[in-house]
């Protein structure tokens, strides 16, 4: 994958942007090491995926929907989603822990680059819905949250 360094400044401050190929949105995005998946308007939507091998999610698990272009999160407040395709490294909670906002849950690996991945309010971890080795997309469900 071609990747391409760029520096944006944004006020006063200047910021190190690497950007992913520009084939497909949604584009991965890198900035000062913080790794985001953006959608990139007038370029065309990713190719569909072949059926996943191996392991599947239990029938009782329902992926949220993809997000409508346009739309602001569409996850409901009490699931953490994976916000990039990858493979869940590790898990750093169980069901019964108390979290606050902004705390490491689990890593997620992407073209070798792990991602943490942040509660984004506070809450009582319900059901953890992956384990360590799965393969997430984009909006998988991955801990659901009292």
């Amino acid at each position: 994958m071609a990747v391409t360094t760029l520096r944006f400044k944004v006020g006063d401050n200047w910021y190190t942007v690497e950007v992913g190929e520009l084939t497909h949105s949604p584009v991965q995005v890198t900035v000062e090491g913080e790794t985001f998946l953006v959608e990139v308007e007038g370029l065309p939507d990713p190719p569909p995926v072949r059926p996943r091998r191996g392991r599947t999610q239990s029938a009782e698990i329902i992926a949220p929907p993809p997000p409508q272009r346009g739309s602001a999160g569409s996850t409901p407040d009490n699931i953490i989603a994976s916000p990039l395709s990858g493979r869940v490294i590790s898990i750093l909670v169980r069901p019964g822990d108390h979290i606050t906002a902004g705390q490491e849950v689990c890593v997620v690996e992407a073209m070798k680059m792990e991602q943490s991945i942040r509660a984004t309010r506070d809450g009582v971890i319900k059901e953890i819905l992956v384990q360590p080795m799965d393969s997430v997309r984009t909006n998988d469900p991955l801990m659901e949250l009292e």
